[in-house]
C-alpha cells in the first residue's frame, strides 16, 4: 500500500474513532473530509441544492448517530453512500405529499434523433438537466443507473411496483434525451 493512502486510511480510522467518542473536532473532520462527496450524492437525488444541503446534514446526523454501529473492516464511504440514499428516499417519502405529481411531457413523441454526445456537460448542465426530471424518474434513474439497484428493490424502496420502476427509468432516459436536445438547440441558437 502506498505511504501516503496508509496515512490516510490511518487518519480516517483515527477520526472515526474519535466520532465513536462523541468528540465535536472528529465530527467537523469527518464532515470536512466527506462533504464533497456528500453533496454530489445528495445533489442527484434532490430537486434543488437546499434540499441537497439538508439531506446531507440529516444524513450526517444519522452517521454521528449511528457510527458505532459502523463496521470498520469495511470502507466508510459505502457506508455513508447508504446513509446519503436511504436520507435522500426517507425526504422524498416525506415530502412527495406536498409536491404536485407532474411528470411533464416526457411521453411525448421522440425526436427520432439520437443526440450526438460531441458536447461536453460540465457538471451544472448534467445537473440542471437532472434537476428537470420529476422526482419518481430522477430517483428511479439514480437507483438504477447510478447505484446499481434490481427494479425490485426499487419497487421496495419507492413503495411502487417493478413495472412502475421500469417504465419510470425509460420515461426518465427519454426525457432526458429530450432535455439534452433542447440545450444543444438553445446553445446553437444562443451561438447565432
Amino acid at each position: 500500500m502506498d505511504i501516503s493512502l496508509e496515512k490516510e486510511a490511518n487518519r480516517e480510522k483515527e477520526i472515526i474513532r474519535g466520532c465513536c467518542r462523541g468528540k465535536a473536532r472528529s465530527q467537523e473532520a469527518l464532515y470536512r473530509s466527506y462533504y464533497a462527496f456528500g453533496m454530489s450524492v445528495c445533489l442527484r437525488y434532490a430537486p434543488n441544492r437546499e434540499d441537497s444541503l439538508e439531506i446531507l446534514n440529516d444524513s450526517f446526523m444519522k452517521v454521528f448517530e449511528n457510527i458505532k454501529s459502523y463496521d470498520d473492516s469495511r470502507p466508510f464511504k459505502s457506508w455513508f453512500r447508504r446513509i446519503l440514499v436511504n436520507t435522500a428516499l426517507d425526504h422524498y417519502r416525506i415530502n412527495r405529499k406536498f409536491r404536485i405529481n407532474h411528470t411533464g411531457d416526457e411521453d411525448a413523441a421522440e425526436t427520432g434523433i439520437a443526440p450526438e454526445l460531441d458536447q461536453k456537460l460540465s457538471a451544472k448542465e448534467i445537473l440542471e438537466l437532472f434537476y428537470r426530471l420529476p422526482d419518481p424518474l430522477r430517483l428511479t434513474f439514480n437507483l438504477y443507473e447510478v447505484e446499481g439497484y434490481s427494479h425490485d428493490e426499487i419497487a421496495g424502496m419507492l413503495d411502487i411496483s417493478p413495472g412502475t420502476s421500469r417504465s419510470n427509468l425509460s420515461r426518465a432516459k427519454k426525457m432526458l434525451q429530450r432535455l439534452y436536445l433542447e440545450m444543444k438547440n438553445k446553445q446553437c441558437h444562443e451561438a447565432v
